[in-house]
């Protein structure tokens, strides 16, 4: 029953099976990807690279199985690929984790051991979701605010952060407009009673009704 599919059919019904089997699985990790990231939002590119790589994996490993000098070759030119998407989630490398493993796991045609595996992971997502274990009590931001290079941005927003912000903290300063200006940028994790519009209204004050920018951690873009 837990027997590799490769001993017990034909190799090209065991590896149309497997085929079948990756690409299955992969939509059943990609619909718990979208479902869990539903409220949050999420690159709409990822659900689809969840989807392929499994059957991807699979089929790398089910034709390197047998051959040693193709599975170093292999790795290495892995090792050697750079990925042009950064991934700004480490919950999202967890998922490509998984899908690769069950890609490796019916690759080796024990199509059985990769849907347990992927159920089981599944339901334990899935509780953690609804139990939402590890979030914040409030929404994570990164805010970008433009001030005179004139102005000594210490301490300048604590007193605005602390009613509004369950935590925040410094995250960089640089400046613009050939010096004249300082773009200071924040972490902050909101009050789940906080209104963002008063925030923003008292930041305004603050700066001088310079430049704001409020953008969700989840799909900020990696600085430069």
């Amino acid at each position: 029953m837990f027997d590799s599919i490769f001993d017990i059919y034909a190799a090209q019904y065991a590896a149309l099976i497997a085929l079948v089997a990756a690409v299955v699985l992969g939509l059943v990790i990609a619909i718990l990807y979208m479902f869990v990231k539903r409220k949050n939002g999420y690159l709409s590119d990822f659900p689809i690279t969840v989807v392929l790589l499994v059957p991807v994996s699979s089929i790398v490993i089910f034709l390197i199985s047998d051959n040693l000098a193709a599975g170093i070759t292999v790795g290495g030119l892995f090792a050697l690929t750079r990925f042009r998407s950064v991934q700004k989630s480490t919950e999202d490398i967890a998922y490509l984790f998984l899908a690769v493993a069950v890609g490796v796991a019916i690759g080796l045609g024990y199509v059985l051991y990769a849907a347990i595996f992927t159920v089981l992971l599944s339901v334990v997502v899935l509780i953690l979701f609804a139990l939402n274990f590890g979030q914040p009590d409030g929404r994570s931001l990164n805010v970008r605010i433009v001030i005179p290079e004139s102005i000594n941005y210490e301490n300048l927003f604590d007193e605005v952060m602390a009613k509004y912000c369950a935590s925040w903290h410094l995250n960089r300063v640089r400046t613009a407009d050939f010096g004249t200006m300082l773009e200071v940028s924040f972490y902050v994790v909101m009050r789940k009673d906080a209104n963002q519009k008063k925030f923003l209204d008292e930041l305004r004050v603050r700066n001088g009704n310079l430049t704001i920018t409020m953008t969700v951690q989840r799909f900020n873009e990696v600085d430069k």
